[in-house]
């Protein structure tokens, strides 16, 4: 079978290559572990990967890993030659003796690599693993479960907004910024939204923020200064960070709370006396690190909720715009280039 495969380091338009790729089998499992951030190379003495999906991809999820798994600044290591792709939506078509009842299900979830989505067959893993209610497109399935459980980690469980706050939203119209937004905004909080252009902060105004900001025209800064006051954000829910992360943090109020769940724009040091002296608390959002056997409960909270978020039109998947799988390189380019709003999803 055909699909992008990365064997070099660079982005995405460069490295990636259309071409023959590994078709998972139960084979390849018994050579793979899995760990917080997808697939590696088992060691001596772990036990193999030993519960596992293989689905038919129908449509699959477009991000910025994508992007830096290929140039290597993604916090973990990726080992080449790998499948790109981190979420997918598709046919359940055989499993691990352990999930046979998953067989011929639609499922969503996560597809980590060496055997991502950008391919006919991927892998999906417990616990991130859900079967698709009916109402639910190919196309929204396939962006659905990362960027809502990832805000629903950043916004509920290490956030932990509350009805009244006032929450700040960087990056607002990306894909996981986005969900993020809608959280806060279901959760009775007033959102200010920072975007970059008109079309983006038209988006942010559809998705309930109450105060927008186009940071290529305005200083976000000074319009919360001017427009809320000098100290009036309760929380920061950051998937930006760099500059745009640092230059927010002054506007925090005391016992504020900085949640940096993403590094779109880089990272930068923080010093301890930001937080020490101003009684802010510094919240660090990674979903699944850490949470051991916890994960599987944790998961599944977070998915009940969305659910019946979705049911009550409270959230919705922010798919903009599909490509075919053999656009992926290009698509990724403008999500880099900050052409994108929302999620891209490529159809297969």
């Amino acid at each position: 079978m055909k699909g992008w495969i990365v064997r070099g380091t660079g982005n995405p338009w460069d490295v990636f290559e259309w071409d023959e790729v590994p078709e998972p089998s139960h084979e390849a499992m018994q050579g793979l572990t899995i760990d917080i951030a997808g697939l590696r190379t088992r060691g001596e003495g772990e036990p193999p990967c030993s519960s596992y999906l293989f689905v038919r991809v129908l449509a699959a999820s477009l991000a910025t890993p994508d992007v830096t798994m290929a140039t290597g600044e993604y916090p973990v290591p990726m080992e080449r030659p790998y499948v790109s792709g981190q979420e997918a939506v598709g046919i359940v078509d055989d499993t691990s003796p352990d999930l046979r009842d998953w067989m011929g299900k639609r499922v969503m979830g996560f597809t980590p690599q060496p055997f991502g989505s950008f391919a006919p067959r991927a892998v999906m893993f417990p616990p991130t693993i859900y079967e698709v209610p009916d109402a639910m497109s190919d196309e929204e399935a396939a962006a659905f479960v990362i960027p809502s459980h990832t805000a629903y980690h950043a916004v509920h469980r290490r956030g932990q907004v509350q009805r009244g706050e006032t929450v700040l939203v960087l990056g607002a119209a990306g894909g996981v910024p986005s969900s993020a937004l809608q959280l806060c905004v279901a959760a009775g909080c007033r959102v200010v939204a920072v975007a970059g252009g008109a079309d983006k902060a038209a988006f942010c105004r559809e998705l309930g923020a109450e105060v927008v900001i186009d940071h290529r025209e305005e200083d976000f800064v000074e319009v919360v200064r001017q427009t809320l006051g000098p100290n009036a954000i309760d929380v920061i829910v950051d998937f930006v960070q760099g500059e745009p992360g640092q230059r927010a943090r002054p506007l925090l109020a005391v016992e504020g709370r900085h949640v940096m769940a993403g590094h779109a724009a880089g990272l930068l040091p923080v010093h301890p006396n930001e937080f020490y002296l101003q009684n802010w608390t510094l919240v660090g959002v990674c979903m699944g690190s850490g949470y051991g056997a916890q994960a599987l409960q944790l998961e599944e909270d977070a998915h009940a909720a969305l659910l019946e978020l979705v049911e009550r039109g409270a959230y919705r998947t922010t798919v903009t715009r599909v490509v075919p799988l053999q656009e992926v390189p290009a698509a990724l380019r403008d999500i880099v280039e900050r052409r994108s709003i929302g999620r891209i999803v490529a159809s297969l």
